[in-house]
């Protein structure tokens, strides 16, 4: 009995080894079909079924059997943070951001340096007028990855957003040290400043930000 189930078991590799191979390269409603012919032989092998979600949210064909999958591969393995990471991606997409949102905080709660997840968390909480909640994910997530301008932008937001005006404008000035968002935090921060009455600041700010004008070079003198 023990050598029927070890060869159903090393086939069951193999068919995944090759639903791999096949997405790498480029197949990937092959690797698809394959899984799914695991998942009806072994119902209860929560990487398959977390896999054939997976794929089948990047198709994009079956949003709903792909959240079902899902659901599932998280009930089979409730310690695999990724599995409740997929599935919170599943959920948004069927519109239950309060599904996602329990889903990600489940999958932080396993895993604390979860940064894709932690992201996710904060957008979502940021689209849902979360403000609070969503500067606290995001200012845990930049605090990790202080290269992430953008989540630093949507942060300023989100403090300003839930009344912290002051952490906001920091935040803001310490991006216009960073070339790559010196414009954009430039112009936030202006139009933050202009908002709380300090109208000087922000044209001064304005200024700093307008391109050096271009010397004109003097002409020659005419040889007429």
């Amino acid at each position: 009995m023990w050598m029927v189930l070890l060869l159903a078991a090393t086939s069951a590799d193999a068919a995944l080894t090759k639903a791999q191979a096949l997405e790498n390269g480029g197949d990937d409603a092959g690797a698809a079909a394959i899984l799914e012919s695991v998942v009806a032989s072994d119902p209860a092998w929560a990487m398959a079924r977390l896999e054939l979600g997976r794929l089948q949210l990047k198709l994009g064909q079956h949003p709903q059997a792909a959240e079902v999958h899902l659901d599932i591969a998280r009930s089979l393995a409730p310690e695999n943070p990724r599995a409740h990471y997929l599935y919170a991606l599943a959920a948004d997409e069927q519109g239950r951001r309060h599904a996602a949102v329990r889903a990600l905080e489940v999958a932080l709660a396993l895993r604390d340096d979860y940064a894709d997840a932690r992201f996710r968390l904060a957008g979502l909480l940021f689209a849902d007028g979360d403000y609070p909640r969503a500067a606290k994910a995001y200012a845990e997530y930049t605090a990790r990855h202080p290269e992430a301008t953008g989540a630093r932008l949507q942060l300023a937001s989100a403090w300003e957003r839930s009344g912290q005006d002051s952490l906001a404008e920091k935040e803001l000035k310490a991006l216009m040290d960073v070339p790559a968002s010196r414009s954009v935090a430039g112009h936030r921060l202006a139009e933050l400043l202009e908002r709380r009455g300090r109208k000087a600041e922000a044209q001064k700010i304005r200024r700093a930000l307008e391109p050096p004008k271009k010397a004109l070079r003097a002409l020659k003198p005419s040889r007429r």
